[in-house]
């Protein structure tokens, strides 16, 4: 019988011996720290990488990812509202821009549960502050009754904040103040049609808010009971421009269930802070360079779009990627027992592999 064998030309042996199936993050901690350093003293960033995206909406939101050693950077008891339980988890801020469609990480920052550090309000407020989200742009994020900052810091900055607020909130007007009932049953509402699905929405506009002018809109989506409250600082924004642009939002939990999914963020455990931060740099660097591809392959999902990449460079360059596939050979190294030797010959030349042809 002649069959065609097609494997990389590189034996399994060969590239062990190569150090090519040892590329793993243990065994290159030190350049992870060092890559670490230097994105916590910001001498290189994500958007360093993606000079030519252009996008004016930014999104915030926070994952916790599930950590099982004691000894990991960051990470500490937490109680996990989804799962009901205490888990031992790192808190991770991440920052996107929606472009063509498709998420790409612009920033991230591991939370530190310590006084010493900045809570995730507060780094919310910084990256405003310091102008890595610029005038002019929209900044998307839950927020809830400790938005106060980051809303000054807006305002100050130009940007148009978009959040919610909590139910126990009070604003004022002309010295008036009102809660969430006074507002409903006082203003009328009015019906809007967006994107096929009709909102009752209900305005309160050029309203006070620890000390900053906002614009409040309730909004209730068709076949659903509560309002839920969003205010801007656009100031001169349609109900329908805040819907939509709310709506974005939820296009973070699709990245966060993307890097648990598929690119295994929660596969380290690395106990200092430089290799963790290194460690998601690349992490975040692979999930936009899948993302720039699947932009051009608009009807392909993330999910398919990693295996071809990963395909390609296997087939382009089997010398660096030889090593993913060192556990499925593993069950073909072994003697299941025929009389004659059936172990996967490994010590096959360049020679040999180049013709192609085994006879069995």
């Amino acid at each position: 019988m002649i069959i065609t064998l097609k494997v990389p030309h590189l034996s399994i042996n060969g590239a062990y011996k190569l150090g090519f199936l040892r590329l793993s993050c243990s065994n290159h901690y030190e350049h992870l720290a060092e890559m670490g350093k230097m994105v916590i003293n910001e001498k290189i960033s994500l958007v360093d990488f993606f000079p030519d995206l252009k996008s004016n909406i930014n999104i915030s939101d926070a994952t916790l990812i599930k950590r099982k050693r004691k000894r990991v950077y960051a990470a500490k008891k937490l109680r996990n509202y989804f799962s009901g339980v205490n888990e031992r988890l790192q808190d991770l801020l991440l920052t996107v821009k929606l472009c063509g469609g498709c998420n790409y990480i612009t920033m991230f920052k591991i939370i530190n549960h310590n006084k010493r550090h900045l809570s995730k309000p507060k780094e919310l407020a910084k990256m405003v502050k310091t102008g890595k989200i610029k005038s002019g742009d929209w900044f998307i994020y839950d927020g809830g009754l400790k938005s106060a900052e980051n809303l000054r810091e807006g305002r100050k900055a130009g940007v148009k904040v978009l959040t919610r607020l909590d139910i126990n909130f009070v604003v004022s007007r002309i010295g008036k103040k009102y809660r969430k009932e006074d507002i409903l049953n006082g203003v009328k509402t009015i019906t809007r049609t967006i994107d096929g699905v009709s909102y009752t929405i209900c305005e309160f506009n050029r309203c006070i808010w620890h000390g900053t002018m906002i614009n409040l809109f309730f909004v209730r989506g068709e076949g659903y009971k509560d309002f839920i409250p969003l205010f801007t600082t656009a100031l001169n924004s349609k109900p329908e421009t805040i819907i939509r642009k709310y709506k974005e939002k939820f296009l973070i939990e699709l990245t966060n269930k993307e890097l648990k999914s598929y690119l295994n963020i929660a596969g380290s455990y690395f106990k200092t802070k430089e290799s963790n931060y290194g460690f998601y740099f690349l992490l975040c660097l692979v999930y936009n360079l899948v993302q720039c591809v699947r932009s051009q392959l608009p009807h392909m999902s993330f999910k398919d779009v990693l295996e071809r990449v990963s395909s390609y460079l296997l087939w382009v360059d089997p010398l660096k990627c030889v090593f993913t596939i060192e556990e499925p050979f593993k069950s073909l190294l072994q003697d299941i027992g025929y009389e004659t030797p059936n172990k996967m010959n490994t010590e096959l030349t360049e020679a040999m592999l180049l013709s192609g042809v085994v006879t069995a």
